[in-house]
């Protein structure tokens, strides 16, 4: 009874401690890599590569798994896994593998054939000797050489004696661009860990230091009975990336805005230009609704700053009067953008709408109680 009790309990706690996901499978294969045993890490990567859902991750795991055969001396499985690893990169059109990794998984692939080979020839040869038990190989009977005798030609033929040659390098290391993806270098190219296995980053490959966007577009100002046109606005946003999972990016950074605000002088009929510049800390959340696509939303709050407005006459002011300088205010915005990655470091960037909000400033006309400010804009981005 004691031995049942005791296997009850077993039994689902083994199942629990099963990895369940691909990424629990890769760490098991990475545990077993760093141990040595590359049979297991095997077979953890095969299951792996059999769970991921992610078409950009699989190769990694290909890779992963003729890293282990190859350690294992296995040349002809090696040699199969590399080649599909290559395969699968060659889909891959955004993110094309580097011709150094090319031309170096190639040469394994040539050794591995060549060792594949030369085993071939091993398990073809038949034995070239025998010995006689109780006896030890000085004494084995070996086959005599045949010699073959012509008119002044001798040709003698031996026994070829093969060789075995299997080279067996351990994982070089080189710098990932991304990836993510992903993170000290090793074989690959995407992302990695240094254990010489790796795990592929999502495509377009994560930023590690800095997201930098540069946009610009038309904006429209709402203040009171103001009737100002749609005008031209700019916005520079730069930020440090959080990744939070395979899908879910967080930037928080600093976000300026520019658009001019042109009228009338009451008293001069001259045209001028005032300026509203927003300051705000910023955070924006891009969730990969597809590869290189992404969904955005921007929360950020700081200051408004509403200036040009220290001559006479503006028709911003109660009564026109100039302010002594730079009128500043609370700012709110708020904003959806699509991002779209032309390459791992290039994105292309929609705005279609996004709105600041700001509550008036004392001073500003009794009907103003308000500013809003609705923007479209389109930009680039950049990432490292």
């Amino acid at each position: 009874m004691k031995l049942v009790t005791l296997v009850c309990l077993l039994v689902p706690a083994l199942a629990l401690a099963e990895p369940k996901t691909a990424d629990d499978w890769y760490k098991e294969g990475a545990t077993q890599y760093n141990l040595g045993d590359f049979d297991k890490a095997v077979d953890a990567f095969k299951k792996g590569f059999e769970l991921e859902q992610n078409d950009a991750k699989k190769p990694a795991f290909l890779y992963n798994i003729a890293q282990a055969y190859r350690q294992a001396h296995k040349c002809r499985d090696a040699e199969f896994f590399y080649k599909r690893y290559l395969s699968l990169r060659d889909q891959d059109t955004t993110k094309p593998l580097e011709a150094s990794k090319r031309t170096e998984i190639e040469g394994w692939i040539a050794e591995a054939e060549k060792c594949s080979a030369q085993e071939d020839s091993l398990a073809q040869k038949r034995p070239d000797s025998t010995i006689k038990p109780g006896t030890s190989p000085s004494t084995t009977t070996r086959p005599t050489t045949t010699t073959t005798t012509t008119p002044k030609t001798t040709t003698t033929t031996t026994p070829p004696t093969p060789t075995t040659t299997a080279r067996t390098t351990p994982p070089t290391t080189t710098a990932t661009p991304k990836t993510v993806a992903t993170k000290s270098g090793d074989d690959d190219d995407d992302s990695s860990t240094s254990s010489g296995v790796t795990r592929s980053a999502t495509v377009g490959a994560a930023p590690q230091l800095l997201v930098a966007r540069l946009t610009g577009g038309v904006g429209k100002v709402e203040a009171g009975n103001l009737a100002v046109p749609i005008q031209g606005t700019f916005n520079v946003f730069a930020g440090y990336p959080i990744q939070i999972n395979d899908q879910l990016e967080i930037d928080a950074g600093l976000n300026i805005g520019y658009m001019p605000v042109p009228f009338t002088n009451l008293m001069t009929n001259a045209n001028q230009t005032a300026s509203l510049i927003s300051v705000l800390a910023d955070a924006g959340a891009t969730y990969t609704v597809m590869p290189n696509l992404g969904v955005r939303g921007d929360l950020g709050v700081g200051a408004l700053v509403f200036s040009g407005m220290g001559d006479p006459g503006n028709p911003f002011t109660n009564g026109g009067a100039p302010t002594t300088g730079a009128l500043g205010m609370l700012a709110i915005r708020a904003g959806v953008a699509a991002d779209y990655a032309i390459t791992p470091n290039i994105v292309a960037t929609v705005a279609p709408i996004s709105v600041e909000y700001s509550p008036a400033k004392s001073g500003l006309r009794d009907d103003i109680k308000s500013i809003l400010a609705f923007d479209f804009m389109l930009g680039v981005g950049y990432r490292m």
